[in-house]
């Protein structure tokens, strides 16, 4: 009887019922056909394992440094055996959330970065139809407390020159402006070369090979910075000198500054450039970010700079 009555509501539902009886019999068939073909199609998946490395893989034509941290995480995901079997689509987010806070819950910096990578790879896979949604959404960042940096003092600032331009580090001194004086990330400083400086527009121009975000910018040469126009060196040159990390904490060193924080020049140059310049717009688009939010939580500390250790900084 069940029967009987799915059948007239599929006559009717598919409009069929003006076939004669194999019309509607084929019809039939071919409707189910369908449904077996489409819901296997759904079921389709791959290995949560699988999927990772794929994940990864597509992303190879990226910087190597960007890949080994890409990589770093990918293995310490894979470490719980537990889900390298699992199919894709089967992973909850209660799944992500005990994954998360098993190998990455001792940091909130790192399990955000974590959370992040392990969203990619879901993303990934919906892409190549492996899932149909991202349970990472649903897992919640611990709150992460942003230490407030303290800019750099003019006596610090005059020591980090002085050691360069009185020492045999005298080749850290134009990469060393273009941190403070033009806000450049180290990484891309590294991937720099003197024909990115624009003598004639007095900026240098950051492009996507050399950007940290890929998004190209150009940053008005101000301050000490401007004494790199006066150099002539070889277009292809790179800017920094080789060996950076140990000349760099070798420069540290010798100027005496003992308690050294993460990107502290570039810090120090967005707070002196907002109270100096009083604009926040353009400072996000000097330094590069993708909104003012991280400039307005993490970089900027204007309560140990007045406006005229700033007019100077940029004179």
């Amino acid at each position: 009887m069940d029967i009987m009555r799915l059948f007239v509501e599929f006559t009717e539902e598919a409009s069929v019922a003006q076939f004669d009886k194999e019309g509607i019999i084929n019809a039939f068939r071919r409707i189910i056909r369908m449904g077996i073909n489409t819901a296997a199609e759904q079921e389709r998946s791959v290995s949560f394992e699988y999927a990772v490395k794929e994940s990864l893989r597509a992303r190879r034509h990226r910087r190597p440094s960007t890949m080994a941290d890409l990589r770093s995480y990918t293995n310490r995901i894979l470490r719980s055996q537990q889900y390298c079997d699992v199919s894709l689509r089967s992973m909850t987010s209660d799944h992500c959330y005990k994954l998360l806070h098993g190998y990455f819950g001792y940091s909130p910096h790192v399990f955000r970065k974590a959370k992040a990578v392990l969203h990619s790879v879901f993303s990934y896979g919906i892409r190549r139809g492996w899932c149909q949604s991202n349970p990472v959404k649903a897992v919640e960042s611990p709150p992460v407390y942003e230490e407030r940096i303290v800019p750099l003092s003019g006596a610090q600032i005059r020591a980090i020159t002085r050691t360069c331009r009185e020492t045999d580090l005298i080749s850290m001194l134009p990469a060393t402006w273009l941190l403070l004086y033009c806000g450049v990330r180290p990484g891309e400083v590294r991937r720099l070369r003197w024909r990115d400086i624009d003598r004639r527009e007095k900026v240098v121009y950051i492009e996507g090979r050399a950007s940290k975000t890929g998004g190209p910018r150009a940053v008005p040469l101000r301050g000490g910075a401007k004494e790199l126009l006066e150099y002539r060196r070889p277009p292809n040159e790179y800017i920094a000198p080789r060996n950076w990390t140990r000349l760099w904490k070798r420069l540290r060193q010798r100027a005496g500054i003992k308690c050294w924080q993460r990107d502290v020049m570039r810090h120090t140059f967005a707070s002196l450039h907002l109270k100096r310049f009083h604009n926040l717009i353009q400072l996000q688009e000097e330094m590069g970010h993708r909104d003012c939010n991280l400039l307005r939580t993490r970089y900027l500390n204007v309560r140990h700079v007045s406006s005229s250790t700033a007019r100077r900084f940029f004179a």
